[in-house]
C-alpha cells in the first residue's frame, strides 16, 4: 500500500492581497474609494464622509476609480468622542459579506519574545479521535496541584515579526495593502461588545502607514477580576489545557505545555475593510483528501470542554457564552469544534463534533450579522479619530475604552510609554 502523502494546510505563501480581494463577491480593487458609503436606517438615508485618506491615483498603475461601493451600518454615536453600543437587533440584518483565508503560519512560545518565534508548524497538534462522538474517561485533574495559570502576553511583537518577515508581500508604495491589523481575540472583543455586561477592555490603536494597528491592554478591573478567580473557575481553567493533552497526544504528560502555540495568520475583507489577523490555533484533524487518496488534507477544529452528557444539554439558544464559542471559531474560518462533556470533577466522559452553523441556526439571541455590523461601526469610529499616521518620535496613540456600566467606548490621545506597542525594531524597517 501507499504511503499517504501528507498536504499541509491549505495555505499559499505566495497568494497575495490582491488575489484574496478578487475572491469577494463584489468587483473590486486592492485600494477602496471609501468617500461615500449610502446608509440607511431607520427610513433615512446619510452620507457619511470617510476621513481616511484617498490614495493619489497616480501612484497605482490602476488608475481607474474602484467599483466596489458598499453599504455601511450608520454609526450610533452622539459625539467623535464615544460610540454608544446598540441594541443588537438594531444591526442584526444585511450580513456582511466575510470569508477569511489563511494566508501563514508561525508557531511560538512567547507572543512577546521573538527570539521564540519559528515559521513552522512544530507546535501544531494533531486530533487523534475520530471525527464522532466517543465515550472516554478523561480525568483532566491529572497534574493541576503543579501548574500555575499564566495570563496571555498580549502584546502584537510575534505578529509584527511575522509581517515584518513578508514586507515585500504586504508592504507596498509606502503603505501597507490591509487596514487593520491585530490578533484574532481583539476582533473577538470588539464584537462581543454588543453582549459584554460585566467586563470592560482597553485597546491601543495606531495609524501607522495608512493602517491601523490594534493591541489590547489589560485594565484595573481584569486584573481585580483575575485575581479574585475562584479555585473552581481556575480548574475551568485547567481542565480545558489538560483535555487538549489527551485529544492530541498518544503519550499525557503530567501537566499540560499551554506556551507552546501554532498561530495562524489570516486576511479578510470585511464590507470595505481589509483584515490582517493572527490566532491560535488548537489542532487540526487529518482526512485523506476526496481527489487523491495517496493525499492527507489538514482541517483546524477548535477545542471546548464544558458541562454536561451530551449536545442536547447545552443551551445555544439562550445562552451567549456560545457565541464567544462561535466568534472565535468563525473568525478563523473553522467549521467543526470537538467538545469534551465533563461532569463537575473534572472528568470527560464523551467527546462529540459540533459544526458551528448549528450553534448559529439553534439560537434567537444573536447572529453574525449584529457581530459583523458592529465591527464595521467601530472601524468607522476608529477612522473618525485617528486620522494622522503614528509619529515615532512622540509615539502618541489612541486609547479605546469600553466601559460595561455605561454601554460606550470612548477614546483619548495618550503619551503614556506604557502604551507604545510598535516597537522601533518594527518602525525603524518602514523609514
Amino acid at each position: 500500500m501507499a504511503t499517504p502523502q501528507k498536504t499541509s494546510l491549505p495555505i499559499d505563501n505566495n497568494l497575495t492581497i490582491q488575489h484574496l480581494v478578487n475572491q469577494h463577491n463584489e468587483p473590486h480593487t486592492t485600494h477602496y474609494d471609501r468617500t461615500e458609503a449610502t446608509i440607511h436606517h431607520n427610513e433615512q438615508t446619510t452620507n457619511v464622509l470617510s476621513k481616511r485618506k484617498l490614495e493619489d491615483q497616480t501612484e497605482h498603475t490602476n488608475d481607474q476609480q474602484s467599483p466596489f461601493k458598499t453599504t455601511l451600518t450608520p454609526i450610533f454615536s452622539t459625539s467623535d468622542s464615544h460610540l454608544d453600543v446598540p441594541f443588537w437587533k438594531k444591526i442584526m440584518s444585511n450580513r456582511p459579506f466575510f470569508e477569511p483565508k489563511e494566508i501563514g503560519n508561525f508557531s511560538l512560545l512567547n507572543r512577546g519574545d521573538t527570539k521564540e518565534c519559528f515559521e513552522d508548524d512544530r507546535y501544531l497538534r494533531k486530533y487523534i479521535y475520530p471525527l464522532k462522538t466517543v465515550d472516554v474517561k478523561f480525568d483532566c485533574t491529572v497534574g493541576e496541584s503543579t501548574f500555575e495559570l499564566q495570563g496571555q502576553n498580549k502584546n502584537i511583537d510575534s505578529l509584527l515579526w511575522w509581517l515584518l518577515r513578508h514586507k515585500n508581500e504586504y508592504y507596498q508604495n509606502g503603505r501597507f495593502t490591509f487596514d487593520f491589523l491585530s490578533w484574532r481575540g481583539v476582533l473577538r472583543l470588539i464584537m462581543f461588545t454588543l453582549f459584554e455586561k460585566l467586563s470592560d477592555y482597553l485597546l491601543a490603536i495606531v495609524r501607522y502607514k495608512n493602517s491601523y494597528f490594534l493591541c489590547e491592554f489589560s485594565t484595573d478591573l481584569q486584573v481585580k477580576q483575575e485575581s479574585d478567580m475562584t479555585a473552581k473557575h481556575r480548574s475551568y481553567c485547567y481542565w480545558g489545557h489538560k483535555f487538549e493533552d489527551y485529544v492530541t497526544k498518544e503519550i499525557i504528560e503530567s501537566s499540560p505545555s499551554p506556551m507552546k502555540q501554532y498561530t495562524g495568520v489570516f486576511y479578510s475583507v470585511l464590507d470595505c475593510y481589509r483584515l490582517l489577523y493572527a490566532a491560535e490555533m488548537d489542532c487540526v484533524i487529518e482526512n485523506k483528501s476526496n481527489n487523491d487518496k495517496n493525499k492527507v488534507v489538514q482541517e483546524h477544529v477548535e477545542l471546548k470542554i464544558c458541562s454536561g452528557n451530551s449536545l442536547a444539554d447545552l443551551p445555544f439558544n439562550y445562552n451567549r457564552k456560545y457565541a464567544k464559542w462561535w466568534l472565535q471559531s468563525y473568525l478563523a474560518g473553522i467549521k467543526t469544534m470537538i467538545i469534551g462533556l465533563r461532569d463537575d470533577n473534572g472528568f470527560v466522559n464523551k467527546i462529540a463534533p459540533l459544526e458551528i452553523s448549528k450553534m448559529e441556526n439553534a439560537t434567537h439571541t444573536w447572529n453574525a450579522a449584529c457581530f459583523l455590523n458592529f465591527f464595521l461601526n467601530f472601524a468607522q469610529f476608529v477612522e473618525k479619530n485617528v486620522v494622522e499616521d503614528y509619529n515615532v518620535n512622540e509615539k502618541q496613540v489612541f486609547l479605546f475604552y469600553f466601559s460595561p456600566s455605561e454601554q460606550r467606548i470612548t477614546v483619548q490621545k495618550s503619551s503614556d510609554e506604557k502604551f507604545h506597542f510598535l516597537p522601533d525594531w518594527f518602525t525603524s524597517a518602514f523609514d
